[in-house]
């Protein structure tokens, strides 16, 4: 993994002016790309794609290993960055002063499978607050009978919170801009977004 700035004020901005940062690059390619990666792009490739878990490639020995890497990335990241460093002048706050939010899932199953486990493991290496059981989904069924989960989100929880938002992948960082949004208008300061990985222009899908 190539280092990365602990800086805030040196991270990329989304489009509403978050600052946002990842720890691996992800290649993406569609099913007519010619494709060629280096055995350490395969390896942050397949972090990603088992950490998500929604391959049928992706053994629960593999997501579970996902899991736990992306734990110790995360954990060690976020200590780096908001470290208490004698003399420091930086205004951030510490972390048990923040909350981490996982993005959650589109279904409940996949917010569980990802995310129980990882915000309870950072939370309990950082010393952050865990918003995960502020979110909660119902299930109903739509005209064709298959099931769609709606997610719930305790309001309450989140006034006065300062935010840390977390999301397995970040392509346009539309969805963390959106979830930004909801979480603001509950009374939450969201202070940086973070992604286990980015989605990275590679070309293998053009014909050159």
């Amino acid at each position: 993994m190539a280092e990365k700035s602990i800086n805030i004020a040196s991270w990329p901005c989304l489009s509403n002016g978050l600052h946002y940062n990842w720890l691996v690059d992800y290649a993406a390619f569609s099913a007519f790309g010619t494709f060629e990666l280096s055995a350490e792009e395969w390896e942050k490739r397949d972090l990603i794609v088992n950490f998500k878990g929604n391959s049928e490639l992706t053994t629960e020995i593999d997501h579970q290993q996902a899991v736990d890497k992306a734990i110790d990335l995360v954990s060690s990241f976020l200590k780096a960055v908001f470290s208490e460093k004698e003399g420091a002048t930086n205004s951030l706050p510490t972390l048990s002063q923040l909350t981490l939010v996982c993005l959650p899932a589109s279904t409940r199953k996949h917010t569980e499978r990802r995310f129980r486990k990882f915000s309870e493991q950072v939370c309990a290496a950082t010393g952050m607050q865990n918003a995960y059981n502020a979110f909660s989904f119902t299930t109903t069924k739509d005209e064709d009978g298959d099931e769609v989960d709606t997610l719930h989100i305790d309001e309450t929880f989140f006034q006065r919170k300062q935010v840390i938002l977390f999301d397995d992948i970040i392509a346009s960082g539309g969805s963390i801009v959106r979830f930004a949004e909801k979480l603001e208008k509950s009374g939450a300061k969201v202070i940086a977004a973070l992604a286990l990985g980015k989605k990275i222009p590679d070309g293998y899908d053009n014909n050159e």
